[in-house]
């Protein structure tokens, strides 16, 4: 048996039309509805659809760890390369003889000093993807958005210039990435239980799509700005129009990466590859998109992880076809992938990972452990600094040395626990699978022993000190601590209002004039102090540790 992984980044589960979900808005191109995914609608008919599978550790660094080593990271390690020790799925499944191969465009893979690629017999970045250093062709960019709205604009300059001789829809990231897999399938064919992994980052930001496939769901009259790579935190900087779109550029790429999807699932039945290749198509986390009133991967205090962020799709095609078109609702997480790969190779894996395989729930033949998903990512300054840190691969945001909530779901309940004197929240996923209304107070006893298990979870592997006690209080509603993320009431900041009436403060006088400048229509800059920008303005957003913040988020009123 061969098997193929195939990873598509920050898809969320509510745009796969198999889980029969709508979008949570309206659709400006075609009203509320469901995202148009036909063929993964159709490979999920062929699958086992898993309807609980979570992230464990975040964002997208951090889980290639859990799915290259069956271990869970975020306990004890930030987004950070390979370490020596680590032993991954591909030298385990190279030294046994099986041919790998990793076909990518996701950036921080391969970065220097990631070493990702190790184990792998050949490996191939598809380059051109953001954060790819590719390019340095001069041209006229195209620049969709004042600087401000951008959470890299400088990143976003670049992935333009990589993109600028651009004309076809084969030449799009998820296009390019997958022709670079049928290309290798087809010189491969003859190969004996080979395991192929694709990692594409679409659809994640950038949110730049065909324009078939953005006429699909934008708004035909649009005249906003065009953020195709917005800014993390809270989204108000936005107008509704301007939201909207983004929602809508989200969901022309993920309609776009499905339908490459299908000439990958195509090209596997044209070489005769489908009967004796194992399939596992899935992501590694969704994305905020004006949910909770949150934008993107907001971190620090911001950075709650709700069923949104954590709970993805899968589908897992068996070559025999057992299981086609049925469902497991069984708690499982990424580290569960290596064990299945191995699985699938008649292979033990190595003691003491953390993940199980999946192939039993497949062909139902035994029952499953797992009931609770732990998912979180480690603070990067919280013990050391000078780890190579995920800034330019859309690692982290927000106070690298806090610790951030971390989110415990079953079947049931989920807890977003908060750190000590903070909020947490939680939700019955049964009775409130929209997550509107936070219910700590009212079922104590749920939230207490969620957190305990949250508490033994981390003892059992091995976080340190300065992490667990950072989660020993009882989760509540109440927050009894002001965050100290900047400098307090009197922090001093440099403010403008742009021509939407927004108004956008940062801590640094240069920063806030070259924000001012890019955006037409902005007043000047002023000095202002943080409370004279109210506690509770919605219209005032703080640009503090790479996302934006309401004054309510950093003064208690």
């Amino acid at each position: 048996m061969n098997v193929i992984t195939i990873m598509n980044d920050t898809f969320r589960r509510d745009h796969v039309g198999a889980y029969g979900l709508e979008a949570p808005w309206s659709n400006p191109g075609t009203g509320h509805g469901r995202i148009h995914t036909p063929n993964l609608d159709d490979f999920a008919r062929q699958s086992v659809r898993f309807d609980r599978f979570y992230a464990g550790s975040y964002p997208t660094i951090p889980t290639r760890y859990d799915l290259w080593t069956g271990r869970f990271g975020f306990p004890t390690r930030p987004w950070q390369p390979l370490e020596r020790d680590d032993l991954t799925l591909a030298e385990i499944l190279n030294s046994a003889g099986h041919p790998t191969m990793l076909i990518h465009d996701t950036p921080g893979l391969t970065a220097a000093g990631y070493n990702f690629q190790r184990g792998f017999m050949g490996w191939e970045r598809v380059r051109g993807q953001h954060g790819d250093s590719w390019r340095t062709d001069p041209g006229k960019l195209w620049l969709p958005c004042a600087p401000h709205k951008h959470k890299n604009h400088i990143g976003v300059r670049a992935y333009l210039r990589n993109v600028l001789d651009r004309r076809h829809e084969a030449e799009w990231m998820a296009g390019k990435s997958i022709l670079e897999s049928m290309d290798w399938l087809e010189r491969n064919a003859a190969h004996q239980d080979f395991y192929l992994y694709i990692d594409m980052w679409d659809p994640h930001e950038p949110f730049d799509a065909p324009p078939a496939d953005q006429a699909r769901y934008e708004a035909p009259d649009f005249d906003g700005d065009w953020l195709i790579y917005p800014a993390y935190g809270r989204g108000t900087y936005m107008t509704d129009d301007e939201r909207a779109h983004v929602r809508a550029s989200y969901a022309a790429l993920c309609t776009y990466t499905d339908r490459w999807l299908g000439h990958l699932f195509e090209k596997l039945d044209s070489l005769g590859l489908a009967d004796d290749t194992l399939v596992i198509w899935l992501t590694d986390h969704g994305h905020g998109l004006g949910d909770h009133d949150l934008q993107g991967k907001p971190g620090s205090q911001l950075g709650r992880l709700y069923d949104q962020n954590v709970r993805c799709p899968m589908f897992i095609r068996h070559p025999g076809g057992i299981g086609a078109g049925s469902s497991r609702g069984e708690v499982c997480q990424h580290v569960d992938i290596f064990a299945t790969v191995l699985d699938a190779f008649g292979m033990e894996p190595p003691g003491g990972i953390d993940g199980e395989s999946l192939l039993p729930l497949i062909t139902g033949e035994s029952a499953w452990s797992r009931v609770t998903a732990f998912s979180g990512r480690f603070p990067p300054g919280l013990l050391t600094s000078g780890v190579i840190g995920g800034a330019d691969h859309d690692g982290f945001v927000g106070r690298e040395d806090l610790p951030e909530p971390l989110t415990v779901s079953n079947a049931q309940w989920q807890l977003i626990a908060s750190p000590r004197g903070h909020v947490s929240e939680l939700y019955d996923l049964e009775s409130d699978p929209d997550q509107q209304r936070n219910v700590v107070d009212e079922h104590p006893d749920v939230a207490s022993r969620l957190q305990h298990q949250l508490l033994d979870f981390l003892e059992a592997h091995h976080a340190p000190p300065e992490l667990a006690r950072a989660f020993e209080d009882q989760p509540t509603a109440n927050p009894t601590t002001s965050p100290p993320l900047i400098a307090g009431p009197d922090a001093v900041l440099y403010a403008f209002t742009d021509a939407n009436g927004k108004t956008i403060a940062v801590e640094k006088e240069a920063q806030a004039i070259e924000y001012a400048h890019g955006s037409p229509g902005a007043s000047d800059v002023r000095r202002v102090r943080l409370r004279e920008l109210g506690p509770e303005s919605r219209n005032a957003h703080i640009g503090a540790h790479g996302q934006y913040y309401w004054p309510e988020d950093l003064l208690l009123s």
